[in-house]
């Protein structure tokens, strides 16, 4: 991937206006007019139709007059995101709308849809996929997040909601609160000659999906110990050779931080012992049962909701879970700086 100079130029001076809204509240309190709101009923976003494929979703964006009626407290609630990029410094906000059951009049005066937040994640762009997360994470994270873990006092939001800060404060090394994120290792293990694949299933999971084995990591792991360790756990094998593929912001059911790894079961460890306190199943899959089971759920994303058979299905390519499968069947590179 190359940028062109100005490109560039905007990115740097885009993240540099970004934090300066993060951090001085008389600026940011001066956007909120000229910005763009993503709306949620609850916990569903509002996705409207792609400008570029008619048949795709979009998050959509909404300026401040049209978001207020709806909004209310807009400038002590909504959440600062991102800068739009096609611009030069709009700020693009998410809020949550005051009346849930007014979601049928605004879906119908935008053309959009409150959207389930597991399909909106799996169906719009990785970028975009972001954005919704942020923005997921955020909303949650402040209306959660009350009093000061340390002495109880009630906490602040500064203006742009991307900290919290103790009212006393107890003590200033922990004055100001942010967002946690909760690093999950998701891993794809295959035999020594590269020929099957190692996927798990859960009991919640839909018919027929399996997936790539994944665990949070624990305090004071590296991330390939973790990816042994759970492997070792629910599987029963023992891995070598890891290696980090990309990672994913997965915001459900909290903040966590999806590292994608890659790895091959020992020679001699690729019999299966089972820890069913964690799994409903793991199986060796073959290149030709993985390559079906990709064509088959995008052929028919509506699988993960009802799957009258039996066959094999996998996450859809809005999760890294795909994306290290594709890669496995067609050996392409992720295109991440």
């Amino acid at each position: 991937m190359s940028w062109s100079l100005s490109r560039m130029s905007r990115y740097v001076f885009q993240s540099k206006y970004l934090q300066q809204l993060k951090e001085n509240d008389e600026l940011c309190a001066d956007v909120f007019e000229k910005s763009c709101y993503l709306m949620f009923a609850k916990d569903r976003p509002l996705l409207g139709a792609s400008s570029n494929v008619a048949s795709e979703s979009a998050v959509l964006w909404t300026p401040f007059s049209e978001t207020i009626p709806y909004c209310q407290d807009l400038k002590n609630t909504s959440v600062l995101l991102t800068i739009d990029e096609s611009t030069e410094d709009t700020p693009l906000f998410a809020c949550r709308i005051d009346d849930p059951s007014k979601a049928d009049e605004i879906g119908d005066k935008f053309n959009a849809n409150f959207t389930d937040m597991r399909m909106a994640i799996f169906t719009l762009p990785e970028e975009q996929c972001n954005i919704i997360s942020r923005a997921f994470t955020l909303l949650n994270w402040n209306q959660k997040t009350n009093f000061c873990s340390n002495c109880a006092s009630p906490l602040r939001r500064n203006v742009s909601g991307t900290l919290r800060a103790c009212t006393k404060p107890c003590d200033p090394r922990k004055a100001n609160i942010y967002p946690p994120t909760f690093p999950v290792a998701i891993t794809r293990v295959t035999d020594q000659k590269d020929e099957k694949v190692l996927l798990v299933r859960q009991p919640q999971y839909p018919r027929g999906m399996y997936t790539c084995i994944s665990g949070f990591m624990e305090a004071g792991e590296t991330l390939e110990d973790s990816v042994r360790r759970e492997i070792a756990e629910e599987a029963g094998i023992v891995i070598e050779n890891v290696k980090y593929f990309q990672s994913q912001s997965w915001p459900l059911p909290q903040n966590s931080l999806m590292l994608g790894c890659t790895a091959v079961a020992m020679p001699g460890s690729e019999k299966l012992d089972i820890d069913k306190h964690e799994l409903e199943m793991a199986r060796w899959f073959s290149k030709a049962e993985v390559k079906a089971a990709l064509e088959r759920i995008k052929e028919n994303p509506g699988l993960l909701i009802r799957n009258s058979t039996e066959n094999l299905i996998v996450p859809p390519s809005g999760a890294v879970a795909h994306q290290l499968l594709q890669n496995w069947i067609s050996n392409y590179s992720p295109s991440h700086l």
